[in-house]
């Protein structure tokens, strides 16, 4: 609320004394002046409201951070449960607006949109589209978490393109786009701001940045991105207020576009060859961090050393039984990029150069569009206890990270001075959710399905570990004191 309009207020515990003067004065003048009356009156007594909403994958402008509430620290299946219900399969986090949770989902042979009342957990409405062609991998068709301004639902599916509905569930359009081509599907999550719903969508080829018109549909602007292979990051808006950047990792690199037509404002070089985690912002920084296995790889072998290995037919290309064992048969189906079955030399020279190129690290970059040019954006960087998959967490002065088997890193946000890094969680397995916090605990959710609480500050304490013995892929999303957590085969409400 802008508070620079209030010319005076009263405050609420001495209302009833003020009450007589303010009625008798209301009285005096026009209908149309007392309904203004009551406006500003309205206006300047009531607090705002706050909180209630989680609109995009992990919240709030993609924070993780939710906006005051209690939040529990034990909890289970059977323990501080509210609701639980039944869903499809599907790896979309809880999009929440009020007492509406939306969600999607995968059923049979065909894609759905979901949506439950908050308070009871009852599915109040769910709409099917039907694909002709399934996504492969571990990310399913159904990974993208919608997105909502408050009045309409946005949901992305790869294979079959974006779809709005209001809030009872009538299709207000659909866009029908082709599916990135990747090895594991499409990740990346809608945003939406300013009448624009923005999606990224990184391919082994045709990589580019869509913006639609989110009244209709309409495309506004697309830009190509032919840099960049496979990625599954979200963007983030910048700043959350007023965006004026979309600010997009991807391959090798981190790029900032202007979002009104798309245009490349900065980049930023340091990352590895392929990202999943989506950048955070706080300290006026934006925190961007990937890990892969490619990254800091032995040079790869020259392609006419493998055609000479492995070239049977003499074509100049290889097929996948043809690549000779070792790293290049490891990443055929990551080198070919249309995947046709067929490697060949542009694909393998596009990848070993990529390969060569690649760095595993944490990053704190200055967003500011104005830079002057030369001066380095990069405020520092971390080369250990690095997520795959999770985004950083940014937390009152801090960044958090957490790693595959359950290794927990802790950094000073200005200065990327350790805390304490690669700190053991006592909850192994791999980490796909991304760590979020409310009241001033961290949530941290492994695979197997063990939510880690833990108490915010410059040393590692566990709180609690929470076991739910059934997967976990889905990011939580925090509202008003509640911990809405989507299992494989259930989305829970988890609260006192």
């Amino acid at each position: 609320m802008d508070m620079s309009c209030i010319l005076w207020k009263l405050p609420i515990s001495g209302f009833w004394g003020y009450f007589p003067r303010l009625l008798q004065g209301a009285m005096l003048v026009s209908r149309v002046n007392r309904m203004l009356f009551c406006w500003l009156f309205w206006v300047m007594v009531i607090p705002p409201v706050v909180g209630g909403n989680w609109p995009q994958f992990r919240g709030p402008n993609g924070s993780g951070v939710a906006v005051g509430g209690d939040y529990p620290v034990f909890f289970g299946p059977e323990s501080n449960v509210v609701w639980k219900t039944a869903i499809p399969a599907g790896n979309s986090s809880p999009c929440v607006w009020g007492k509406r949770i939306f969600l999607t989902g995968q059923t049979g042979a065909q894609l759905e949109t979901l949506c439950l009342d908050g308070g009871t957990g009852a599915i109040l409405w769910r709409k099917f589209v039907e694909i002709e062609k399934w996504e492969k991998g571990m990310g399913g068709a159904a990974a993208p978490t919608p997105a909502t301004d408050g009045e309409r639902v946005y949901v992305y599916f790869g294979p079959f393109g974006a779809i709005c509905y209001d809030f009872e569930g009538r299709e207000i359009w659909r866009k029908k786009l082709l599916a990135p081509v990747t090895q594991h599907g499409v990740g990346a999550s809608p945003v939406v701001a300013n009448g624009r719903l923005y999606l990224a969508r990184d391919g082994d080829v045709d990589s580019h940045l869509l913006a639609l018109n989110a009244q209709d549909g309409a495309v506004l602007w697309k830009t190509d991105r032919p840099e960049f292979r496979r990625g599954f990051s979200t963007p983030l808006l910048w700043p959350e207020a007023r965006p004026e950047l979309l600010i997009l990792p991807g391959t090798l690199r981190m790029v900032a576009y202007e979002v009104s037509g798309g245009r490349e404002r900065w980049r930023v070089g340091g990352l590895p060859n392929e990202m999943v985690a989506s950048p955070v912002f706080g300290d006026g920084l934006v925190f961007a961090a990937g890990w892969t296995p490619g990254a800091g790889a032995s040079k790869l072998p020259d392609f006419d050393a493998l055609l000479a290995q492995g070239d049977l037919d003499k074509d100049g290309r290889l097929t996948r039984d043809e690549t000779p064992q070792g790293p290049a048969r490891q990443q055929f189906f990551y080198s070919d990029a249309n995947k046709d079955g067929f490697l060949t030399r542009e694909e393998w020279d596009s990848i070993t150069a990529i390969f060569g190129k690649s760095e595993n690290a944490l990053l704190a970059v200055r967003p500011d569009a104005s830079m002057p040019e030369g001066t380095s954006r990069t405020v520092w960087k971390q080369t250990r206890g690095l997520p795959y998959v999770p985004t950083p967490l940014y937390l009152e002065g801090r960044v958090y990270t957490v790693k595959n088997g359950g290794l927990f890193s802790c950094y000073d946000a200005r200065t990327g001075k350790i805390y304490y890094q690669e700190e053991r969680l006592g909850a192994l397995g791999d980490y796909y959710a991304s760590p979020v916090a409310g009241g001033g605990k961290i949530y941290c959710v492994s695979q197997p399905g063990t939510v880690v609480v833990i108490k915010a500050g410059d040393a590692l304490e566990v709180l609690a570990r929470n076991s739910f013995k059934e997967p976990v892929m889905a990011t939580p999303a925090l509202v008003d004191g509640r911990i809405y957590l989507r299992t494989q085969k259930h989305l829970y409400a988890l609260g006192k």
